[in-house]
């Protein structure tokens, strides 16, 4: 019986280092920290997420994979600028860089911009290095739309599922896990698995990638850019070839957001999946929420960076594998 912890003292010093950091950091830029509950009345219906439940003597409820739908609604409620540092669940989660559960830094920052949030995000990043003695230099700031060109010779924002097929066939690129259901939901599997294999272990530099597919939006707004491509205010961070946070500039329409969580599940199922309800608490509020800026980062995995390790086994303590 191996009832050891995953990691040594060195790694739990640094991470509450780390975790001394973070809060500093937003204390100092009167961001307040809360705390929103890890069970929910609702789970997420994207495709790729698998909710976990627990069942209970009079209802069913889910360990949450955000904070995101509590945190909204403390926005509409007049919370003003807002983090949370704290666990989160996703099934069917274990390798290199995931986990079961894990610890997520997600922010809110109302009347932000997208790219104003990115440049905190930076800081933060910036900041958690040179605790570990490391400096970065300048991020990249590039559109994904312009690495997918230079990558494949295509623009990604109009490419066809045929297309797309094409690429992954001519690349090299390993598809098997994707069934074509010839739907808005394959595409967004092919163009996450052709960045994934192709582009993404190539952001070496700390990367801020914008204005993702406007497929892949999730709960982020749309626009036009200046291709007349639509596109999602949505920007993602990378370095040492890892994806370390994922930003919008939220979505306060309530009927648009709903019409995205029942084309999940309808998605879903087509999949086979089970048909998740919809947060009608969250619908509710987000009528009310301030036009934000919203970031979520995985902390272990931020840790790993700073800190120079390659597995989230050697940072969070009793993994997966050790309960």
């Amino acid at each position: 019986m191996n009832w050891q912890a995953s990691t040594g003292k060195v790694a739990l010093q640094q991470r509450a280092s780390l975790l001394m950091l973070v809060r500093d950091f937003f204390h100092r830029r009167q961001v307040l920290e809360v705390s929103t509950p890890v069970l929910g009345a609702a789970g997420v219906s994207d495709v790729h997420l698998e909710n976990l439940m627990v069942a209970a003597p009079e209802r069913d409820y889910y360990l949450q994979t955000s904070p995101e739908y509590a945190m909204k609604r403390l926005l509409a409620s007049g919370s003003g600028p807002i983090y949370q540092l704290g666990p989160v669940f996703r099934g069917a989660e274990v390798g290199r860089r995931h986990n079961i559960e894990f610890t997520m830094l997600e922010w809110y920052r109302p009347g932000f911009t997208l790219a104003a949030l990115m440049l905190e995000v930076v800081n933060l990043i910036t900041a958690g290095a040179n605790l570990f003695g490391s400096d970065i230099k300048a991020p990249v700031l590039v559109t994904y739309g312009d690495l997918f060109a230079r990558q494949f010779g295509v623009n990604p924002h109009r490419a066809s599922l045929q297309t797309l097929q094409g690429l992954a066939q001519t690349h090299g690129v390993a598809v098997d896990h994707i069934t074509d259901h010839g739907d808005q939901a394959t595409i967004n599997d092919y163009l996450d698995t052709l960045f994934s294999a192709a582009i993404e272990p190539g952001l070496d530099d700390l990367t801020v990638v914008s204005d993702f597919p406007a497929g892949q939006a999730a709960l982020a707004r749309t626009y036009a850019d200046e291709h007349n491509d639509r596109v999602a205010e949505r920007a993602e961070i990378y370095w040492h070839g890892c994806e370390l946070a994922n930003g919008y500039a939220e979505l306060v329409d309530p009927v648009a957001l709903r019409g995205r969580l029942l084309r999940n599940n309808q998605w879903r199922a087509t999949r086979g999946l089970h048909s998740v309800a919809l947060d009608e608490k969250l619908l509710a509020a987000i009528a009310f929420m301030p036009a934000s800026a919203g970031v979520a980062m995985g902390f272990d995995r931020f840790l790993m960076q700073v800190t120079g390790r390659s597995h989230i086994d050697e940072v969070i303590s009793f993994t997966a594998a050790r309960l």
